[in-house]
């Protein structure tokens, strides 16, 4: 981390201006969406809530800008966001070609298809000839070539401007399937009249790791956003709970009595860890209300569970 002799100039500015400018998607259940009191939700909302509560112990202090997936990248490189979470998948192009730092993934996912149940239509292999619906400015028409090429068969791709556009010409029968990072198409599922008349099918076409992305032109600003989500990872394996840490519970020096002192090496609120997982939650609390079975979607965590338990998610010490 740095010293506050050469704290981050992103995290300067932040602060000076008071608040966090959050890149979002334009509506997706599970990742970013507003419920019917008006409330964000999601787990890229969280990401940015986690980020603004370590910067400033409030995570509403938050200016949101929804993004459409063509977009994403622009954003960020124009300056338009401080932090773009967005369901971006990372891959060698988007990182390189554009100047960008992904800052680590926090949801590993997998590309998906989704048909309608009557459709004949059993697996993936049975989409030969198929015109499949998709947003532009993903990485679903690359995903799908790779899939489909080697096994000899081939899906024509219809690109649609946002999530909400390409689930509409899928409902109304323009195209036969649905293409989309599996939970963006678990949550998108659910907006369809008679979700039950629809089906992911089994085969995951691609992997989509998916995480925020910042400029790379400010080196401690990735480490800063990078160390605030392991904080969140490191507070589920300690076993530290947002119920713990508000009613002043929580016993994990280690990751707690600590924090103050690693604050002061990046500009973040002296309590950040306190703030984070008080405000937002561990990550297995984050996932829980926004994809598990608290949030309706059911999604299994699958990669997305802790190094502990069979998964991906590790955070290095805070030390």
């Amino acid at each position: 981390m740095t010293t506050s002799a050469s704290l981050s100039p992103t995290v300067s500015a932040i602060r000076r201006r008071g608040h966090l400018r959050l890149g979002v998607s334009t509506g997706i259940r599970g990742l970013s969406w507003t419920d019917d009191a008006g409330v964000r939700r999601g787990l890229d909302v969280d990401t940015g809530r986690a980020v603004a509560a370590a910067l400033f112990g409030e995570p509403g202090r938050i200016e949101y800008t929804e993004i459409d997936p063509e977009d994403r990248i622009r954003a960020v490189t124009s300056d338009a966001v401080d932090l773009l979470a967005c369901n971006a998948t990372w891959t060698f192009s988007r990182e390189c070609d554009a100047n960008v730092a992904f800052v680590l993934t926090t949801c590993y996912d997998e590309g998906a298809i989704l048909v309608r149940r009557d459709s004949g239509i059993a697996s993936a292999d049975d989409l030969d000839g198929h015109t499949l619906g998709m947003c532009e400015g993903t990485s679903s028409e690359e995903a799908l070539r790779a899939w489909f090429g080697p096994r000899g068969r081939a899906v024509h791709c219809k690109h649609y401007a946002s999530p909400a556009a390409a689930l509409a010409a899928y409902a109304s029968g323009e195209v036969t399937g649905y293409v989309a990072d599996g939970v963006v198409v678990a949550g998108e599922r659910t907006r369809l009249a008679t979700p039950s008349d629809h089906v992911v099918l089994p085969e995951r076409v691609s992997v989509e790791p998916m995480g925020p992305v910042v400029k790379d032109d400010d080196p401690q600003w990735v480490k800063t956003a990078r160390w605030v989500f392991f904080a969140l990872i490191a507070a589920e394996a300690a076993g530290v709970t947002s119920h713990q840490v508000r009613a002043g519970t929580a016993e994990d020096p280690p990751l707690l009595k600590d924090q103050s002192r690693l604050a002061a090496k990046a500009g973040l609120h002296p309590r950040w860890i306190s703030a984070v997982v008080g405000e937002v939650g561990n990550y297995g609390e984050i996932y829980e209300r926004n994809l598990g079975d608290a949030s309706g979607l059911r999604i299994p965590r699958g990669y997305n569970e802790l190094w502990l338990r069979g998964g991906l998610m590790y955070a290095p010490p805070l030390a």
